[in-house]
């Protein structure tokens, strides 16, 4: 099989960065990854498409079905074969190579393929989207416990993580725990669960009451510190955020370790990225949705495929992104800006930063070549919505502080992901939602 320049850097990337993977391994995911960027979809069918240059479609078509197969699967069976698993940790040493900040934000969500199977995923969040660095797939439609497979994937990630990192993970009412929370805990991360908004809440000083209870209605914020949940076997101590944003029917209940005036009001609102990056594995980038493999392992390595993918066109895009926030060429910026330049987010961003880094990537790899030089910068976190009143609970008072944005922030200019004043960490957007 003869293939081309741009598909050699590509494996020779893939080689540095998951060594661990066999030559041949290596070389097969480069191929996926290559044709599902070529096709812009990772099934099958459209990546033999892309590839039919190459090879006879026979010849691609058992190289890319082997490479999903166990090793007593293969045409010629051995023991070998990708073990999913060991991937996780190198994925994220990979990406925290091209990560410019000193916080990262990491959600824990699943994503279904039809009424087949489930994926059960850590992604890393970054510019309105998400990069899978962990995921399970389990059979759709079958009871069982979801922190099992959750729990250790953690455990896996955490060597690939420097500690001068701060790690905030954030997880919705359907994949919350205390186990969980006591695990991110246990690995010197920080986490954002979000809980129902009938749970119970004791802040320190004052009588236990409804979490909703804490503020008077929409266009307010609570921040305080106390003892959550009744049951003295299930109680946890931590700071509870309620904001109820303008507009909004329940408010946002969300309980962390961080104490008040280093916690970010609305941290929890870039969980909703995570749902943007499954739809970039969907429809709008890798459609996966239409993949017809249905064996949980043969996904779970198909997933890594997706990740990769991912992980490559966000990269691409950030440094297209920056380039044009610089009104430079994207070939001209070689290195990582100090700090963001512009307004980000909905209201900021005038496309999706996936779309665009995989139509340059695309545009790149039909030119013979691909960059080397490839950076993840996040966005800044975001400014308070204006006329949120925000109460400040004081052990002891029945009152809290109340501070209310009267006009529009302007954008934080010259800080990076995390470095924003303690007033501003603490009142940050509850418009994300």
């Amino acid at each position: 099989m003869r293939y081309p320049r741009e598909w050699y850097q590509m494996s020779d990337t893939i080689a540095t960065h998951l060594s661990h993977l066999r030559p041949a391994e290596q070389r097969s995911l480069a191929l996926w990854v290559y044709g599902a960027i070529l096709a812009h979809s990772a099934c099958q069918t459209a990546v033999l498409g892309a590839l039919r240059r190459l090879a006879p479609v026979e010849t691609l078509r058992q190289r890319l079905r082997e490479w999903l197969y166990d090793g007593a699967d293969k045409a010629a069976p051995c023991q070998t074969q990708v073990e999913v698993t060991a991937c996780f940790a190198p994925l994220l040493r990979w990406l925290l190579t091209w990560w410019q900040a000193p916080d990262l934000a990491l959600a824990v969500d699943a994503t279904a393929h039809g009424t087949t199977v489930v994926v059960l995923a850590v992604s890393v969040l970054s510019r309105g989207s998400a990069i899978p660095v962990a995921w399970h797939v389990l059979p759709a439609n079958q009871a069982g416990a979801w922190m099992s497979p959750i729990l250790p994937w953690l455990c896996h990630l955490r060597p690939a993580v420097p500690p001068t990192l701060r790690v905030l993970v954030l997880a919705d009412r359907g994949v919350w725990s205390p186990r969980l929370g006591k695990r991110i805990r246990d690995l010197g991360w920080h986490p954002g669960l979000r809980l129902q908004e009938t749970v119970t809440f004791h802040p320190l000083g004052q009588e236990r009451r409804p979490a909703r209870r804490l503020v008077p209605g929409p266009g307010h914020a609570w921040v305080g510190r106390g003892v959550a949940f009744r049951a003295k076997q299930a109680q946890r101590l931590g700071t509870l955020i309620v904001v109820w944003g303008e507009g909004r029917a329940t408010p946002w209940v969300v309980l962390t370790d961080l104490p008040p005036e280093r916690v970010g009001l609305c941290w929890y609102g870039l969980r909703v990225w995570v749902e943007l990056g499954f739809r970039a594995l969907k429809g709008l980038g890798w459609q996966w949705q239409k993949s017809r493999r249905t064996d949980p392992t043969r996904v779970a390595r198909h997933w890594l495929v997706l990740a990769v993918a991912t992980l490559w066109v966000m990269a691409t895009g950030t440094r297209v992104e920056d380039a044009e926030a610089q009104g430079k060429l994207p070939g001209r910026l070689q290195i990582a800006p100090s700090c963001l330049t512009g307004p980000r987010g909905p209201r900021g961003r005038q496309s999706s930063l996936f779309q665009l880094g995989r139509e340059e990537l695309e545009t790149q790899l039909r030119q013979g070549y691909c960059w080397r030089r490839l950076w993840l910068l996040p966005d800044p976190w975001p400014d308070p919505p204006p006329q949120l009143v925000i109460g400040y609970h004081q052990e002891g008072s029945e009152m809290s502080t109340a501070h209310t944005c009267t006009s529009p922030c302007q954008p934080q200019r010259g800080r990076r992901y995390g470095e924003l004043s303690t007033r501003n960490r603490i009142t940050l957007s509850a418009d994300k939602q």
